[in-house]
């Protein structure tokens, strides 16, 4: 009665015709249409005048879930779809039987609207039945949000979708098509689900991978209770139609219907395919990789896709900000699955562990860190270890509890893409500070610079009276044959050698560093092939210069050998001429001829040394010393010493023709090194001839003198004739060696315009100049037409390719 009287104030007036319209046959298949029913177009505009918004519940979360799930935006947006609806239903007029129009009517409107038009209990009766199969359908959907089946919704085998169960035929097209439309949330739930499955494959690897897992959990917990707030209501309305509690003065609340769910579902489902988007570029990676992979995201114009990016990336980098804190702080790698940025090698000892031990991994390097920051970062953990394992300096760095506040407060930060945030501020603070500490650890008790200062003057034969003095005492040693020679007899004459020049001023603890090496000798080498003074470093010093000690070594033999050409030159051969001079006069008439050409390529030769020596020892070598002086002033850090004393030595290597471009140069520079030799040889071979020459006519005078004593007067006829024959010879020997000197002279001055042309022929400026100053009065440019071209850049081009395809045809033109 109570709801005959309900049905007849809302002023229904339709009879039990209009009830049979709610209970004509269902369709089983889903894709049929509806026949239009206009008694049921006019019952819908009713109902949907009388609707009222679904107060789902007055919680807005359930588990921690996320506000966009909440009962204000449903309530929102029903209205509309309230409209949206009854324009469908105009067209149609299909839905006048189905669940989900029954269930868009109000419960206490719908009795009273019965009542009044005399349905009475059949109505009710047809209401409760609809009611119980809309429940159904929404229960079906909430199984299928989690990934279970039910009566309505299968799972494919195949695809993992969700279909339409064959056997269930009593639903019309509408019904249908919402439940599949629903079903896609269980689909991309149980997407998500696999991503966060370690079984499965597909998941993130490592610890950044398990940070990210746990944040795709996450949005499935806050998920899963807005799923359980849809479940508590269908309950809910599940009891009040057990109870049957609503009588004429309660309002009945709105019913919870596919079309309201599907209204619920726009936003879950959104995010839900964000998530598997995400997951699936996800999959597979770790580290950086991974990183990278969703900060990409980042970039997105969709608010939230940022947002949840962001969310993500910053349960991604839980792991990374960890071990970055503990590289910056203690200067330790804890990497169990390779996937920081910064990589130890093992294998690599403490002596490279400035060089080698540690380098940036770039396929694990964020695209959100740059390179020059992860530099600072390499460096700024690799000098705490350094302090701690070398230089055994313990003491905490300084910035400590400021950046483990930073990265607690301000962990987005390294997201930034301008590095002006407080995070980046921070660390490039505690990379000064590191830095500084360095340099004044290694610039004080262990005197880095004064040790370089020592390599030059030492290695670099910046120290030349030292070196004078060491040739003249190693002398005889060193023109035995290499295996006759012994190192500690070599020491004891370069400790001699210190003792007598400025050297024995420097400081002890240097001198200590300096020795001199055999290096294993070849077949035919003599002591000065293999001779190389050594200055060995230890503790931090051969950490950080270990790498550059086999680049003083190539250095030095180069230097050292137009050292000894110049000792050559200045202390034999023109020693040798000034001191010769004199004795010879009484043979002056037969010797000028030679003696003349002799002085004449001797003076050539100390000319071409004495320039090459400038240009090395000064334009080169001092030039580029007061330049890494100056840098080492400026210095912020430890690498930038190192680096510009990389460059001081590469600078070096190119102007000692050491480089892999000037192979042409020292080519033919050695080969005017081996004519000042052979020039010292047959000069030996010249003056040990005229001096026997010499003392066989005087002791021919001194026989004649005795044998006038004798009163002989006079030597014998054989005598004479033996003579003769001596003076023969010598004229004839004379002769040979002044072929010989000519021969010498002309391979030397083919070098020397080998080697002019080949200067002339380079793109450093400086090499031009030097090549200008060695020719200054232009005597190899009259005497070579090549020098004189303009050398425009093909001529520059024409001669590089001559020299290097046609060595042989450049010997025989110039002859």
């Amino acid at each position: 009665m109570a709801d005959t009287k309900y049905s007849q104030e809302n002023g229904c007036q339709s009879n039990v015709s209009a009830s049979s319209t709610l209970s004509r046959a269902h369709y089983s298949n889903p894709n049929a249409s509806l026949p239009p029913n206009n008694t049921m177009h006019a019952l819908r505009g009713h109902m949907l005048q009388k609707a009222q918004p679904l107060p789902l519940s007055p919680q807005t979360s359930v588990g921690g879930a996320s506000n966009l799930y909440n009962s204000k935006e449903i309530n929102h947006k029903i209205p509309m779809l309230r409209q949206s609806s009854y324009q469908a239903g105009s067209q149609s007029g299909s839905e006048n039987d189905t669940t989900s129009s029954a269930s868009m009517i109000p419960a206490a409107a719908s009795t009273q609207y019965a009542i009044k038009s005399g349905l009475g209990h059949d109505f009710n009766k047809i209401l409760c039945t609809q009611n119980n199969i809309n429940d159904n359908m929404v229960q079906n959907v909430i199984y299928a949000f989690t990934g279970i089946q039910g009566k309505y919704l299968k799972k494919d085998v195949v695809s993992g979708k969700f279909k339409l169960d064959v056997k269930a035929k009593n639903l019309n097209v509408v019904q249908a098509g919402m439940l599949l439309r629903l079903s896609e949330l269980g689909y991309y739930h149980d997407l998500v689900q696999s991503y966060t499955d370690m079984k499965s494959g597909l998941c993130a690897l490592g610890l950044m991978g398990q940070g990210f897992i746990s944040a795709l959990r996450n949005e499935l917990t806050k998920y899963y209770g807005m799923v359980a707030l849809l479940q508590e209501q269908l309950n809910k309305q599940k009891q009040v139609e057990k109870t049957n509690v609503f009588n004429s003065t309660t309002i009945r609340p709105e019913r919870l219907t596919l079309m309201k769910i599907l209204v619920w579902s726009v936003d879950p489902l959104q995010r839900l395919q964000l998530l598997a988007s995400i997951a699936e570029a996800c999959q597979e990676k770790k580290g950086g990789a991974l990183a990278s992979t969703v900060h990409g995201f980042l970039n997105n114009g969709n608010p939230m896709v940022k947002s949840l990016a962001k969310e993500l990336l910053l349960a991604i980098c839980g792991p990374l900000y960890q071990m970055l804190t503990k590289w910056l702080l203690e200067g330790e790698i804890c990497d169990p699955h390779g996937e920081f940025f910064i990589e130890c090698l093992v294998e690599v000892g403490p002596d490279r562990l400035w060089h080698d031990k540690y380098r940036v991994r770039s396929s694990m390097l964020p695209n959100f860190v740059s390179s020059d920051m992860a530099h600072k970062i390499l460096v700024t953990g690799k000098s705490i270890n350094f302090l701690c394992e070398i230089c055994q300096d313990k003491h905490p760095v300084k910035g400590r509890d400021e950046l483990k506040q930073c990265i607690e407060e301000n962990a987005e930060h390294i997201f930034s893409s301008v590095a002006d945030t407080k995070l980046h501020s921070t660390i490039d603070s505690i990379y000064l500070n590191t830095s500084k500490r360095v340099l004044d650890i290694v610039m004080g008790p262990h005197k880095l610079l004064e040790h370089l200062q020592a390599m030059r003057r030492y290695l670099l034969l910046g120290q030349g009276d030292f070196i004078g003095i060491l040739m003249e005492n190693l002398k005889s040693e060193l023109d035995k044959p290499a295996k006759e020679l012994y190192s500690y007899d070599l020491s004891s004459i370069m400790d001699a050698a210190i003792r007598s020049t400025n050297a024995q001023y420097d400081d002890p603890e240097i001198l200590n560093h300096l020795d001199v090496r055999i290096m294993s000798p070849c077949e035919g080498d003599i002591g000065w092939d293999i001779l190389s003074l050594q200055y060995t470093v230890r503790g931090p010093l051969a950490t950080m210069l270990e790498p550059s000690m086999c680049i003083y070594q190539v250095l030095f033999k180069p230097l050292w050998r137009m050292k000894h050409m110049e000792f050559v030159l200045s202390s034999k051969i023109w020693k040798d001429q000034k001191c010769n001079s004199k004795p010879l006069r009484p043979m002056a008439a037969e010797l000028d001829r030679v003696l003349y050409r002799l002085h004449l390529f001797t003076s050539e030769m100390i000319h071409f040394i004495h320039q090459m020596q400038y240009y090395i020892l000064f334009e080169v070598i001092e030039c580029s010393w007061a330049e890494l002086q100056e840098k080492v002033q400026h210095a912020k850090a430890l690498d930038d010493i190192l680096n510009a004393h990389d460059e001081f030595l590469t600078t070096i290597k190119c102007g000692a023709f050491l480089d892999s471009n000037s192979g042409e140069l020292c080519h033919n520079m050695e080969t005017v090194y081996e004519g000042i030799v052979r020039l010292e040889v047959w000069q030996d071979k010249f003056y040990e001839l005229c001096f026997r020459e010499l003392n066989a006519r005087k002791e021919y005078q001194k026989n004649i003198l005795e044998s006038e004593k004798t009163g002989k007067f006079g030597i014998t006829a054989e005598k004479k004739l033996e003579r003769d024959q001596e003076n023969k010879i010598f004229e004839q020997t004379l002769s040979s060696l002044d072929k010989s000197l000519e021969n010498i002279g002309g391979d030397y001055e083919k070098a020397v315009r080998c080697f002019l042309l080949a200067l002339n022929s380079n793109n450093d400026h400086n090499l031009q100049l030097f090549g200008i100053r060695l020719d200054f009065n232009e005597y190899y440019k009259k005497r070579d037409q090549r020098l004189g071209v303009p050398l425009t850049f093909e001529h520059m081009r024409m001669s590089n390719i001559y020299f290097n395809n046609n060595k042989s045809l450049l010997g025989s033109r110039i002859n």
